[in-house]
């Protein structure tokens, strides 16, 4: 039986229910990646657009290293939000022995 199965089995859950909270925290998990994907993806446009700025004139450039620094610190922490969101998928996957 995997994990996340368990977990929600040790509830008393009718059937019906069972599946549905099974769903509810896969999309729930989803939904979270999403979020940290849009955030890396936005951040890497800006970290790019960032780079044009400094085409501009009387461009303060320690400001525009800073913000592109920032936006690398987004993009990081994504990636490692990321893995560990799927990290936690694995663990939910992961087999665990019947309790019964």
């Amino acid at each position: 039986m995997k994990k996340i199965q368990a977990i929600i089995k040790g509830r008393k859950f009718t059937d019906k229910l069972f599946g549905i909270k099974e769903r509810q925290i896969r999309r729930a998990l989803e939904a979270a990646k999403d979020s940290v994907e849009k955030q890396k993806e936005d951040a890497a446009i800006a970290y790019e657009n960032l780079f044009a700025n400094m085409a501009d004139d009387n461009v303060d450039y320690e400001s525009i290293i800073n913000q592109m620094l920032a936006q690398k610190g987004i993009i990081r922490r994504a990636e490692e939000t990321i893995k560990a969101i799927e990290e936690i998928k694995a663990d939910l996957e992961a087999e665990v022995g019947d309790a019964e």
